[in-house]
C-alpha cells in the first residue's frame, strides 16, 4: 500500500484552525465575532466507497460530489475510488466546463467558518507513464469561480493536497459550491486512459449559531399616555427573550415587559405598547435587552422620544458602529421616506426606502463599500428633508 504524501497547494494564507467566541456589545444590537485559534473539525466528507454521497455535520449538509456533464465517463474503480474519464483539456489553464463539483450548505440558523479542504486524488496509472490531467485547481461559487483557491500538479500516485482557505470563507451563511478543475492533460502510449481519480475529499471548519442581529428599533407615540416600541431582528434563537425597558433620564432603565421567542426566526418584527406612560416634561427613552438561551446579553440602541408629537423630519444623531452607520430618525407622520448617503460632490452613493410611522426610529446602514471620508446622510419624504454630515 502506497503511503500518502502530504502536499500543500498554493492558497490564500490564513491560520488553518479557527473558531469564534461571541462578544456582545451593549451599545447597538450587535453581536460581534472574535476569531481565536482552536481546532477545526470535519464538516463535510466524501469517501467514494461505492457512492458519491457525502456526509455533513450538525450544522450543515453536503451534496453529492460528481463530475460535470462534459466528462463522458464517470464510474467507480473497485469499491473505494471514483474517476472521471475522457474529455480533460490539454490547455495549460482550466476549462470552465471540465470539473468535479461538490457543495456544502449551512443549516437554517447556522453559519460556517470553512478553514481548509483536503483532496486525496491522482491521475490514471494506465499507459506507460500515466495519463490524464497533469494539473488541477480548486475554485468556488463565492466569486463565480474566478480565482484559484489552490493549484498544484497531479501525479499517477495518490497524494493528499491541502487547500487552506482565506478570510472570505469565515461567517458563511449561504451554500458554497466548489469546483475541482483538471487540465494540462496528456495520454501516454500503451493504452493510457485520461482520468482524474478521487479517493477522498474532506472539508474542515467550524459551525456556529448565526449571530443575532437587530436591524432597527422605533418608538412611536400613539397619544399622551401610549407609546409603541417596535424592533426588528435577524437570526433569533428559540428561547431568546426580550425585555422592553424605559427610562426618564437615559441612564436608569426599568423593565416594562418580557417577550420570549418560541422558535428560530431568520427574521422577525416585535412590538410592545407602553400604555402607562408617565406624565413628565422631559423626553422618554426606550431600549430592548435581549437574553439568549446561553445567557449572553445584548442591548438595542436607546430611542429617545419627546413628550410631544414630532413636527418635522429630522436626523437626530449619527454614530459609526463597526462597518455600519447608526442613525436616529424622526418622522412627523407615517409614510415612505428615502434615506441616502451622498458624497461631497453630490453623488448619491447609497439609497434605500424606509416605511416609518410618526415617531423616532434608529436604523443601520452598511458602510463597507465606501472609502473613508466625509459624507452626508439625507432623509427625505412627504415634502420634508433633513441632512447631516458624518465622517467615516
Amino acid at each position: 500500500m502506497t503511503v500518502p504524501v502530504l502536499k500543500t497547494a498554493i492558497a490564500n494564507g490564513r491560520p488553518a484552525r479557527l473558531c469564534r467566541i461571541g462578544k456582545y456589545v451593549c451599545s447597538v444590537m450587535l453581536h460581534s465575532m472574535i476569531v481565536l485559534p482552536c481546532l477545526s473539525q470535519t464538516i463535510g466528507h466524501w469517501n467514494f466507497t461505492g457512492s458519491t454521497t457525502g456526509t455533513g455535520n450538525t450544522y450543515n449538509t453536503v451534496s453529492n460530489a460528481d463530475f460535470s456533464a462534459a466528462i463522458p465517463t464517470r464510474t467507480y474503480h473497485g469499491a473505494s475510488e471514483y474517476f472521471g474519464e475522457g474529455g480533460w483539456p490539454s490547455s495549460t489553464v482550466p476549462d470552465p466546463t471540465y470539473y468535479l463539483q461538490f457543495t456544502i450548505s449551512p443549516n437554517a440558523g447556522y453559519q460556517l467558518d470553512i478553514t481548509s479542504i483536503v483532496l486525496r486524488m491522482r491521475r490514471s496509472t494506465t499507459g506507460s507513464s500515466g495519463s490524464g490531467p497533469n494539473s488541477w485547481s480548486l475554485r468556488s461559487s463565492l466569486d463565480g469561480y474566478a480565482a484559484d483557491l489552490g493549484t498544484s500538479s497531479l501525479t499517477s500516485s495518490y497524494n493528499n493536497y491541502t487547500v487552506t482557505l482565506g478570510s472570505g470563507f469565515l461567517h458563511v451563511y449561504i451554500p458554497v459550491t466548489f469546483r475541482l478543475y483538471g487540465f494540462n492533460a496528456t495520454v501516454s502510449s500503451g493504452g493510457g486512459l485520461s482520468r482524474v481519480v478521487l479517493d477522498d475529499i474532506s472539508i474542515q471548519g467550524i459551525g456556529a449559531v448565526l449571530p443575532v442581529n437587530l436591524t432597527g428599533i422605533q418608538a412611536v407615540r400613539n397619544n399622551e399616555k401610549s407609546i409603541a416600541v417596535k424592533w426588528q431582528m435577524n437570526n433569533v434563537e428559540a428561547g431568546t427573550s426580550f425585555n422592553v425597558q424605559r427610562s426618564v433620564n437615559g441612564f436608569d432603565f426599568t423593565t416594562l415587559n418580557n417577550i420570549t421567542e418560541k422558535e428560530y426566526k431568520t427574521s422577525n418584527a416585535y412590538n410592545y405598547t407602553d400604555n402607562q406612560v408617565p406624565v413628565v416634561a422631559q423626553p422618554l427613552y426606550y431600549r430592548v435587552q435581549g437574553i439568549q438561551p446561553s445567557g449572553q446579553t445584548f442591548f438595542s440602541p436607546v430611542v429617545k422620544i419627546g413628550n410631544k408629537a414630532a413636527t418635522q423630519a429630522q436626523i437626530g444623531y449619527t454614530s459609526i458602529q463597526g462597518q455600519s452607520l447608526l442613525t436616529a430618525l424622526q418622522a412627523p407622520e407615517k409614510g415612505t421616506y428615502r434615506l441616502s448617503i451622498i458624497g461631497l460632490n453630490g453623488a448619491i452613493l447609497q439609497q434605500r426606502s424606509v416605511e416609518m410611522d410618526a415617531g423616532t426610529h434608529v436604523i443601520t446602514l452598511p458602510l463597507n463599500a465606501l472609502g473613508h471620508g466625509v459624507y452626508v446622510i439625507r432623509l427625505a419624504g412627504n415634502k420634508l428633508t433633513s441632512s447631516k454630515k458624518f465622517v467615516w
